[in-house]
């Protein structure tokens, strides 16, 4: 009986370079930092001159609004920084265990 030769692509030996297939996420991660910083200060202040030109109740309501609006923003931005993060070391941790577990299995 003739066997066929299964080419396996995790003996091949040549492992992916991160900094090549990832070589934007770092700048991706900056930026999204800088981002939500800017709009969390911006938020902020944007939101006191708002509320207190308003003056009154209105205009305190509206200061507390937009410092909470701000806060969530910039919650959310530093939430996707994160998952941007996530993706990618699992994506390196899958390849990783991929490759322990073909070499055990020879």
């Amino acid at each position: 009986m003739l066997r066929r030769k299964i080419h396996d692509i995790l003996r091949t030996g040549r492992k992916p370079s991160r900094i090549q297939e990832y070589y934007y996420i770092k700048y991706t991660l900056s930026v999204l930092t800088v981002i939500a910083w800017i709009v969390l200060a911006l938020g902020c202040i944007g939101s006191l001159v708002w509320g207190i030109t308003m003056g009154g109740f209105e205009g305190g309501l509206r200061i507390a609004l937009g410092l909470i609006a701000s806060f969530l923003a910039w919650l959310v931005l530093l939430a996707a920084r994160e998952l941007l993060k996530l993706f990618a070391d699992v994506k390196k941790n899958t390849g990783t265990t991929a490759q322990h577990t073909a070499g055990e299995s020879h």
